[in-house]
């Protein structure tokens, strides 16, 4: 069944095969979400988020011209907006002392050492769209919203950082 299928189904209130279009979709989501918050269960949270984004808007969709992409600019989205409204608040001690990351979704911790070694949260977000969920740089430079060269400069770019990294920790 493709992603369209669910979609009208979706749109006509039939929800039985959701959990099935929730396990095509939800790594994505994740981790979008996860490259720009670094924290797990924020991320959830967000992914949680642009499921009752999704279905609460699914009359907007045009099936048609639905791909993964239009969930991964919506989980994007809400987390840059979260990002801003955290990095706004006052943290106290506690808040900050807790804030570490914990179990990964894909429970691999060297995707996180490694996503770490990067400086700017947009070459963390290019490589792992790229590198760890397969998009190509066309469909990344839509979801970032910049163009294809900036994309391919900014990786080719981090590739060269995290070589030059993990030489250094070798």
């Amino acid at each position: 069944m493709s992603l369209t299928s669910y979609i009208l189904e979706f749109k006509i209130g039939n929800y039985s095969n959701f959990k099935t279009f929730y396990d095509l979709t939800n790594k994505q989501i994740y981790l979008t979400a996860l490259s720009i918050l670094k924290n797990s269960d924020d991320a959830l949270d967000i992914m949680q988020d642009v499921y009752l984004n999704f279905l609460n808007n699914i009359h907007n969709v045009k099936e048609k011209e639905f791909h993964i992409g239009y969930l991964v600019r919506i989980s994007r989205n809400l987390s840059i907006n979260f990002y801003n409204r955290q990095k706004r608040e006052i943290k106290d001690e506690n808040f900050i002392l807790n804030s570490g990351f914990e179990e990964d979704y894909l429970h691999d911790y060297k995707v996180k050492a490694i996503l770490d070694l990067l400086d700017l949260d947009i070459e963390r977000e290019i490589i792992t769209y790229h590198i760890i969920l397969d998009y190509k740089f066309r469909e990344i430079a839509s979801i970032v919203d910049k163009p294809l060269g900036t994309v391919l400069w900014i990786y080719n770019k981090a590739i060269k950082k995290l070589r030059e990294r993990m030489k250094q920790d070798d």
